[in-house]
């Protein structure tokens, strides 16, 4: 989290997730720490003459669906080759963070499941960009940082 302390012009183009299998919901709990400014910067840069002004009194009235629409078309997991849909929970900000917060639909984990993921987040922003995600399955921990040039990661069965 230390990494986190910065001014809102950084030099590191950086986000932490965290995936965590639920067992009892049969879902996938996601949350993701971003710099406020870099997914302001993202969004906008879509929206012409759009000014998200995230966590201000006079934050753009569609933040929310703006911020899942983003997060939502840059991510993507697959089960069994299965393409497993999330919804977007919501999000906090803390200044210069914000907190985002995504859980998938129903699947079941099995000790031989081959899974796909894909985090984009920021890319088409910063070449240098990296996402590093922490995943947690029954049978399946593992980190992997997500970069341009390395910007899917693929478990078979062994």
């Amino acid at each position: 989290m230390c990494l986190f302390i910065a001014s809102s012009n950084h030099d590191i183009h950086f986000t932490k997730s965290t995936f965590d299998y639920n067992n009892e919901t049969k879902t996938l709990q996601v949350v993701m720490n971003v710099f406020t400014d870099d997914l302001e910067l993202a969004i906008e840069r879509s929206h012409e003459g759009l000014d998200l002004e995230i966590g201000a009194e006079n934050q753009h009235v569609k933040t929310d669906s703006l911020i899942a629409d983003y997060v939502l078309n840059h991510i993507m997991f697959t089960n069994n080759s299965h393409k497993i849909e999330f919804d977007f929970i919501g999000f906090e900000y803390d200044y210069d963070i914000c907190y985002l917060y995504l859980e998938s639909e129903q699947f079941t984990v099995k000790n031989c499941s081959t899974n796909s993921f894909m985090v984009k987040m920021f890319m088409e922003v910063y070449e240098d960009q990296e996402n590093v995600c922490e995943f947690h399955f029954p049978y399946w921990d593992t980190e992997f940082i997500f970069t341009n040039r390395m910007s899917s990661l693929y478990r078979d069965c062994d």
